[in-house]
């Protein structure tokens, strides 16, 4: 599998800084996947306490077994009228462990319909939801499977050839960012091999596949202001279907699905992105449609700004004159030419709400297949 990586630094959003600053000391991705909980002298949990909150002196990743005391939901009109914005869907960032190994579950069940939703909640059946598979290895975070109520895929990659029924084969298949985490302002990129599958992974054939796909993923870390107001460093980890020939690049790629990791929460926010001559292909509409509606509803703030080079031929930056949307431009520094780029979905899960004592967490038997945890 061919792999690139280098670091690069943040041209704008932290101008100003002599020296950019590590995340935490000795960060690692497996800090930005489970949910952190407030402890006591003891190490117990909390109840009623959150992250960030002024009485939280001491947190810690939650471990498999514990209950959270809290839970993560999305918004419907945040600032609008209704004095309590419940969202759509509650999301649980938690690890667990099964036959001696662990895998981080991340479940996103939908909520009962909500005054404030309106005509424009269009909330799920509620219990309804989906939920993926992320763990690590020594050198990269990544995501192994997925769920909704629609399919199961399933990402294999090359590691399948290390042994086909060992959960390495979902090792590397979508990528987040490197184990180790960078420093505050600066990112990377790699480009990864894999090959999706639909359905269970536990049926999956024994024999590896014979062809893999390579994709781009991109990374930064940097301060990220929610929709909450709450302002947290984060991980910003952009997956590109596609890469250009010679890997430096989205080549001809016209969507990107864009994930925020935070040591407090885990995954903390996603965002579907599209060039600007996409049309979706079922609703025909134009991404500027759809990214415009996006903003009217006010669902997520502005994505992370500023303007910083992935590698020589990718270059991120703000693109003005776009008031009724999230844009942003991808640049080739070398030959100048610029694309484009617009949010057309998101949802943002930092309305924290603290969970009622004693509620059951989340059955995750639908995507906890066992194939995931083998050693």
């Amino acid at each position: 599998m061919r792999k690139l990586f280098r670091l690069t630094p943040l041209a704008a959003l932290l101008a100003g800084l002599a020296a950019p600053a590590r995340a935490e000391p000795q960060a690692t991705i497996a800090d930005y996947m489970a949910m952190d909980v407030c402890v006591d002298a003891a190490d117990a949990i909390i109840p009623n306490l959150v992250p960030g909150d002024a009485a939280c002196a001491r947190r810690r990743d939650l471990r498999p077994g514990e209950t959270p005391p809290y839970e993560l939901r999305n918004f419907l009109n945040p600032g609008g009228h209704c004095t309590e914005d419940g969202g759509t869907v509650a999301k649980l960032n938690r690890p667990v462990e099964r036959g001696g190994q662990t895998r981080i579950v991340s479940s996103t069940l939908s909520l009962p319909v909500s005054p404030c939703g309106g005509a424009r909640g269009r909330p799920g059946r509620p219990g309804e939801g989906g939920a993926s598979i992320q763990w690590h290895d020594e050198g990269y975070g990544f995501i192994m499977g997925s769920y909704s109520p629609v399919a199961l895929s399933v990402y294999q990659t090359p590691l399948c050839r290390d042994g086909s029924v060992s959960s390495r084969r979902f090792f590397r298949g979508w990528v987040i960012a490197p184990a180790t985490v960078p420093a505050v302002g600066q990112g990377g990129f790699g480009v990864f091999e894999s090959r999706l599958a639909t359905g269970a992974a536990s049926a999956l054939p024994a024999a590896c596949p014979t062809r893999y796909r390579r994709a781009l993923t991109t990374w930064l870390v940097a301060p990220m202001r929610y929709t909450s107001d709450r302002e947290l460093v984060s991980i910003v980890s952009s997956h590109f279907a596609q890469v250009s020939r010679d890997g430096l690049s989205p080549g001809a790629t016209l969507q990107m699905e864009q994930t925020y990791w935070t040591r407090e929460f885990g995954l903390s926010r996603w965002e579907k992105w599209a060039r600007e001559d996409w049309v979706h292909p079922r609703s025909h509409r134009s991404a500027p449609d759809l990214a415009r509606e996006l903003r009217q509803r006010g669902r997520c703030g502005p994505a992370v700004g500023g303007t910083f080079d992935i590698s020589s031929r990718t270059r991120f930056t703000d693109a003005p004159g776009h008031d009724d949307a999230y844009a942003r431009a991808i640049v080739d520094p070398r030959s100048g030419r610029s694309q484009l780029w617009l949010m057309t979905l998101c949802e943002d899960y930092t309305n924290i709400r603290v969970r009622p004592a004693g509620k059951a967490l989340p059955d995750a038997s639908a995507i906890a297949d066992p194939a995931y945890w083998r050693p």
